[in-house]
């Protein structure tokens, strides 16, 4: 059931993209594919979409450029690799199987009860692009991405992946931050999101469609940019999917005794 690999590798395109003020010691090209796959030959089939663009790191930093790509293809692919590329071919192959098992079952299913069948359509859009957080050592890789598989509705992410460029090492909450950082961010990210929300309590954030009732905690999905911190919630991580994907935004100056 597996679509050629051929078919795949001939769709995907690279395009060049430039980092200005930093010479060819950093620099990035996307990775893309866009097509619509049927289930089979006829328009009465459903089909598995893909628009895919990601980024990937080359340059004379080898080291920053492997440790980049390693992550991010085992980040969004599954895959262990430095090859994006390789990885994304991959991943499409591995969707378009279960994209038709998934039909091949509805459809056995239907035929068995005698009605029509329900097809189910697969859509997943990525897009990146990166930013250099605080102008200083470290980049953000920044991931929108959406996915439907079925059910009523898609689901939408927001992720940031921040690496020091001495090393394309990750940044995490505890290597960013000094040991017992939540005393300090939590209380200042509740106050920010009664802000975001325009509320004078936790009680009234239900009125708003948040959890009031579930504690707040810090994300490890924060994007460092040049004077701000900013921490996001993706659906469901503090309110329902209608609520959205809420970002607060902290000034460093305000929480600089726990950066490290």
């Amino acid at each position: 059931m597996k679509l050629s690999k051929s078919i795949i590798v001939s769709a995907l395109a690279l395009s060049v993209i430039a980092c200005s003020n930093r010479g060819d010691k950093y620099a990035f090209q996307y990775v893309t594919f866009k097509n619509d796959i049927p289930y089979s030959q006829g328009k009465e089939h459903p089909s598995c979409s893909f628009d895919l663009n990601v980024l990937w790191a080359h340059g004379t930093d080898t080291l920053f450029a492997d440790a980049f790509n390693l992550d991010i293809s085992e980040f969004l692919f599954d895959k262990r690799t430095t090859d994006v590329r390789g990885a994304m071919i991959s991943f499409i192959d591995s969707v378009i199987t279960v994209f038709k098992e998934d039909n091949e079952e509805q459809i056995r299913f239907a035929r068995e009860e005698g009605y029509e069948p329900h097809y189910l359509d697969y859509e997943y859009v990525i897009n990146t692009e990166v930013h250099y957080g605080n102008n200083k050592d470290i980049i953000g890789h920044f991931i929108n991405m959406y996915q439907y598989t079925g059910g009523a509705h898609g689901g939408t992410f927001i992720t940031c992946r921040n690496y020091r460029l001495a090393d394309g090492s990750v940044v995490t909450l505890d290597n960013y931050f000094k040991p017992g950082y939540e005393k300090v961010l939590i209380p200042v990210l509740e106050r920010k999101l009664l802000e975001y929300a325009e509320c004078s309590s936790r009680d009234e954030l239900d009125e708003h469609g948040y959890f009031s009732n579930e504690p707040m905690f810090v994300p490890e999905n924060f994007e460092i940019r040049q004077d701000t911190i900013d921490f996001i919630f993706n659906q469901y991580d503090i309110a329902p999917y209608s609520t959205g994907i809420t970002t607060l935004s902290v000034s460093t100056d305000e929480i600089s005794s726990i950066i490290l």
